[in-house]
């Protein structure tokens, strides 16, 4: 099985803490970012996983190292930025449903967004199970080109694209912006997962159905479309269908739980062809992962084993 390897962003969450005085606010930083995300869940999920990214030259850049590479993610593609440009934090509010909120401390440009084309080597892509990025990264320059390129390199190397678009309106100038940036993309994507609250703003529609049409249509190979508490659709040209959620009781923070769904899936599929039962079990298993990650704070840290997500489907 080859590396996931995955492109984008890479932030420091910020979580509240212990109230330290009457005057004083404790908080917690945890590591984030979607497709850093992924490539840790890949990682702990039996896979091989590498992060291509850049952050800055300060305590927050080096705090991510340290977590991606305690989890065996390769980071030889991870560049530094020095001051002022800085690694974004992202403040995260939980909601009493386990929902998040998110607000984004950036330098301009933030470090992330430095990736520049040349910074994605063919080395790293060559050979990989599958290249994931989002749509973040096409939000500014260079890293938007960036973005293209490894999608092209992923063409190149017949290594099948894994497109989660995870659309966050607040950070684009227009939802029409954001249409035309992610548009191209979708033509050079394998697979396309989006969140069911994605389609509208999108794709015109808040039809699951009629969406994956569209993007079928355009020669995507699989669409995954993720419902939170009402589980997954997953479509091909030949077949589809839903995947169940699984309870988990309480559930306290939402955040990572798409990553490990898209993680869980992508190491399913790997290498291997896109048959009705395999891209069915790839979907019940990431709704599992997707499940277990909402059990903890943090997004990395709730981020299931191979043997956590066994145990739990054998017995769910």
């Amino acid at each position: 099985m080859g590396k996931i390897v995955a492109l984008g962003e890479v932030v420091s969450d910020i979580y509240r803490g212990e109230e330290m005085s009457a005057v004083e606010l404790g908080f917690v930083a945890r590591p984030g970012g979607a497709p850093a995300n992924v490539a840790v869940a890949a990682c702990r999920l039996g896979s091989g996983a590498a992060f291509i990214g850049s952050v800055g030259e300060d305590l927050f850049g080096d705090f991510i190292l340290r977590a991606l590479e305690s989890e065996g993610v390769d980071t030889s593609g991870v560049g530094r930025q020095s001051p002022p440009t800085r690694t974004s934090l992202a403040f995260v509010e939980i909601g009493a449903d386990g929902d998040r909120e998110f607000t984004f401390y950036r330098s301009s440009p933030a470090a992330d967004e430095l990736l520049s084309p040349e910074d994605v080597a063919e080395d790293l892509v060559s050979g990989a199970s599958f290249v994931n990025f989002g749509s973040i990264p096409l939000i500014r320059e260079p890293v938007r080109s960036a973005t293209h390129r490894i999608a092209e390199l992923a063409r190149k190397f017949e290594v099948p694209v894994a497109f989660d678009v995870n659309f966050r309106e607040h950070l684009w100038e227009s939802a029409e912006a954001a249409r035309e940036a992610v548009d191209p993309l979708l033509d050079l994507s394998t697979i396309v997962k989006l969140g069911d609250d994605e389609l509208s703003p999108l794709l015109g529609t808040d039809d699951v159905e009629e969406a994956a049409g569209m993007l079928l249509d355009r020669g995507v190979s699989l669409v995954l479309v993720s419902k939170g508490p009402e589980g997954a659709f997953y479509a091909t040209s030949e077949f589809s269908g839903e995947a169940p959620p699984f309870d988990v009781g309480e559930i306290v923070d939402a955040t990572g739980a798409g990553d490990a769904f898209l993680a869980a899936a992508l190491v399913h599929l790997s290498g291997k062809p896109l048959e009705e039962n395999r891209v069915r079990e790839a979907t019940l298993r990431g709704c599992a992962a997707g499940a277990l990650a909402c059990n903890d704070y943090g997004a990395m840290r709730a981020l299931p084993t191979k043997e956590d997500l066994e145990q739990f489907m054998e017995t769910n």
